[in-house]
């Protein structure tokens, strides 16, 4: 017997809720049934590791007719190598093991631009955060009838953006637009919320990361504010 047959695993559904564990043969019954869809993340019960299920060998020739990009990332390529270290760039990554560190980057698409690629547009749905692993972006807004840029502030490897829409789920404020060549790690508010709920000891770092990243740029603004507005 194929050892894939004997493997058990284990479904993140979109209600946020872990299903199985389940045979292989019911996997692939409730990929027929659309349950499982390539984007879906599935856990292996031998090594205890999320993956999507378009990632898992015993279930591509099952998923080949339901292929389908996510729609904010059809026009990146998806790489497959990635090294656990140019997440040690951010402070919350820094004391994590490689281990964890893959099994972060697996739940994410980790991915490759050039200058002038628009890689967030205004208005578009924002349900990720991006985690910039080397090169330069710039935050634009095009204003007035010739679409002039203005150019709101500057994001470089070590940082990450994204993070308002990961947990509100809205629109972009503005576009984002690799300015050298760039290497970004993109997790959608799906990939969070499963972290947060089956690997917190990984989850509770970054978390604290983005709250205090949030709050230094909540004050920067209001001070801004205080500072434009006459007394």
């Amino acid at each position: 017997m194929n050892p894939s047959e004997q493997e058990l695993f284990r479904v993140w559904d979109k209600d946020n809720t872990v299903y199985g564990p389940i045979g292989l043969s019911t996997l692939i019954q409730w990929i027929h049934e659309a349950r499982v869809l390539p984007e879906t993340f599935i856990q292996t019960e031998s090594r205890k590791r999320w993956h999507r299920a378009a990632d898992l060998a015993p279930l591509q020739k099952h998923l080949a007719s339901k292929q389908k990009r996510v729609p904010s990332l059809a026009h990146f390529d998806r790489l497959a190598a990635f090294d656990p270290d140019e997440l040690r760039q951010f402070t919350c990554f820094s004391d994590l093991a490689d281990e964890e560190l893959e099994q972060f980057a697996a739940l994410g698409d980790c991915f490759e631009v050039v200058p002038g690629k628009l890689i967030v547009k205004e208005g578009d749905s924002g349900d990720a955060i991006y985690f910039v692993l080397s090169g330069a972006l710039r935050v634009r807004l095009l204003v007035g009838i010739e679409k002039y840029e203005e150019v709101l502030c500057k994001v470089s490897d070590g940082e990450f953006f994204g993070e308002v829409g990961l947990f509100l789920q809205n629109v972009q404020p503005a576009d984002v637009v690799a300015e050298t060549d760039a290497r970004l790690l993109r997790m959608s508010s799906n990939a969070f919320r499963l972290m947060v709920k089956q690997m917190p000891e990984v989850a509770a770092p970054i978390l604290f990361a983005l709250a205090a990243t949030m709050a230094g740029r909540m004050t920067a603004g209001n001070q801004q504010f205080a500072w434009e507005t006459p007394a």
